[in-house]
């Protein structure tokens, strides 16, 4: 990209599919914070990653749309919303956010040392 303005694809899912075998992993953001992604086998595996909200921002007065682009490039509306192709998807996609701030997805987002020395990966020792 060889000019002054960023450009970023912008989808509404995609699956990342990860075949690097015993002790190897995916790094990636997600919810703001890296993560390392592995199968404790070595074996295939995929991640879903999907758009569920839409989060405005404020645009400070240094914005400049020769820089970053037309911020409202479909005449979208602003304002913050669940995403999905139907209201049954967007339903699942607050089930699953609320889920997850309970701490219902820890077994599923979260590793057991278990899991990280299967994978042969480096893990401390157990403190008593």
């Amino acid at each position: 990209n060889p000019s002054l303005v960023y450009q970023t694809d912008k989808k509404a899912g995609m699956t990342l599919t990860f075949e690097g075998g015993q002790g190897k992993g995916l790094f990636f953001q997600w919810d703001g914070e890296a993560r390392f992604a592995f199968s404790p086998s070595g074996g295939v595996f995929s991640i879903n990653v999907r758009k569920i909200l839409s989060v405005p921002v404020v645009l400070g007065p240094g914005y400049d749309p020769r820089i970053t682009g037309d911020p409202f490039p479909d005449n979208e509306a602003v304002g913050f919303r669940f995403m999905g192709e139907s209201q049954l998807e967007c339903s699942e996609m607050k089930q699953r956010i609320l889920k997850y701030v309970r701490g219902d997805l820890n077994s599923e987002l979260s590793a057991t040392r278990a899991e990280i020395i299967a994978a042969g990966l480096p893990c401390e020792e157990e403190i008593s």
